[in-house]
């Protein structure tokens, strides 16, 4: 039950219940707000109780109803794939063993392991994500409650949470390495270079530039429809229902002295496509590369951000920018101004110095 006192003008509220490890307390400038709050708790702490008793079954089952009925709905790519199959096996337990501690336990060990806050960060999400769906699409009783407390939790001790963002761009060298360098062994049929060259001056995603077809490529407009990778054929957006479908025509410009559209239609005629490979196996072909080369810190995708800032070096408007990379939040844009090289900076200023000056 709840009870209430005024201190110093302030209403605290207590409620006490047999399903609260300790008593919940806060304080409110209204006694009206302090009772609002205190039936929520109450309510709160009482449906946990109905859903302790009625958990049945184990996660595992959970998951492989989760992944056929929702995947017709929201059709999630091969990274959220991997996250369910990994909850499946590591975490096939009774519903009744999630609990906060139990939870953040889990989160803790993974931490300790060697996973980043935002790996650790994304598979409780994607966790909470099936017992969202269990219980507001099925009424299935879930312990999303304690998932969320333990999330909360995790969140503060700072063992889960947002990735860092990057500022990692290649140097010229690094660039001109990348570009000599011929993989060997499984993926010796992988045309790094090329791949290279095109990443790094028309920011498009791995995925977008091996879905490209040979008829997808439009002389006139020197343009290439982009049609994404993965299971639903759409370029990525921010809402799944927005993304099917999403095929977008993109111009294939010519920049720092290179020319993409020639770069792309003259690839060979005969390969199915003009990148013909999987994402996958060239993401592995670059790790190599920057092993062998002693490239360090660089990934794949950093040739997209460096793509972009190269682009905004250039004074190109951030709308004709975003219709190269994709994005629709031009806000994301904006980050990449962190990877602008400091040089880049001083000459603008300099540049914006002598146009201020008054003729002589």
């Amino acid at each position: 039950m709840a009870t209430f006192r005024e201190r110093g003008g302030r209403w605290q509220a207590i409620v006490r219940h047999k399903n609260l490890d300790k008593p919940k307390v806060k304080t409110f400038k209204k006694l009206t707000d302090a009772k609002s709050w205190a039936r929520g708790v109450e309510g709160a702490a009482e449906r946990h109780i109905a859903v302790a008793g009625a958990m049945e079954g184990s996660l595992r089952p959970l998951i492989e109803k989760y992944e056929r009925e929702m995947w017709p709905i929201k059709k999630w790519g091969e990274t959220k794939a991997a996250l369910l199959t990994q909850l499946a096996r590591d975490l096939d337990k009774p519903l009744t063993w999630f609990t906060k501690s139990n939870v953040l336990g889990y989160a803790r060990g993974l931490r300790a392991g060697g996973l980043s806050p935002s790996t650790v960060d994304k598979r409780l999400s994607c966790l909470r994500e099936v017992f969202g769906a269990a219980r507001d699409v099925w009424d299935a009783a879930t312990p999303i409650e304690g998932l969320s407390e333990a999330i909360a939790a995790a969140r503060r001790l700072k063992v889960m949470g947002p990735s860092r963002e990057r500022d990692r761009r290649p140097t010229a060298e690094e660039l001109a390495c990348l570009l000599a360098y011929t993989p060997t062994g499984n993926n010796a049929f992988i045309d790094l270079g090329a791949v290279v060259r095109v990443l790094s001056i028309l920011p498009l995603r791995l995925g977008e530039l091996c879905g490209i077809r040979w008829e997808d490529l439009n002389e006139e407009r020197r343009s290439a429809l982009i049609r994404g990778s993965g299971p639903v054929e759409g370029r990525k957006h921010p809402d799944i229902l927005a993304k099917e479908g999403n095929i977008e025509e993109v111009p294939l410009i010519e920049f720092g002295g290179v020319d993409i559209f020639e770069l792309i239609s003259g690839r060979p005629s005969y390969l199915d496509r003009p990148f013909p490979y999987i994402p996958h196996s060239v993401s592995e072909a670059f790790i190599q590369a920057c092993l062998r080369l002693k490239i360090e810190n660089l990934h794949l995708h950093d040739l997209r951000a460096h793509a972009i800032s190269s682009l905004l070096e250039a004074d190109v408007p951030i709308p004709q920018v975003a219709k190269l990379s994709g994005h629709k939040d031009w806000k994301v844009l904006k980050r990449h101004y962190d990877r602008i090289k400091a040089a880049k900076v001083h000459d603008a200023i300099a540049a914006a110095e002598t146009r201020a000056q008054p003729p002589r």
